[in-house]
């Protein structure tokens, strides 16, 4: 069986952080609407806007996101 892999790009403003494919769209997406930030390379970023692209194959997910700001 040929399992089509989508992609997921996270960007900062316009540089993408991160880029990567996920299998199980329903459980990556429920988690990721469940939570308000997000770990990419050990530092945590918030969840700023979420679009989603369809094109004829492929489903591509982009995630915008902001650093987390820590009070100290």
């Amino acid at each position: 069986m040929n399992k089509k892999l989508n992609r997921v790009d996270y960007y900062l403003k316009d540089k993408c952080l991160l880029s990567t494919n996920v299998v199980h769209w329903d459980q990556y997406i429920t988690t990721l609407r469940a939570s308000d930030t997000i770990t990419i390379f050990k530092k945590e970023y918030i969840i700023n806007k979420i679009n989603m692209v369809h094109d004829s194959i492929n489903l591509v997910l982009k995630i915008s996101v902001e650093p987390l700001k820590v009070n100290q």
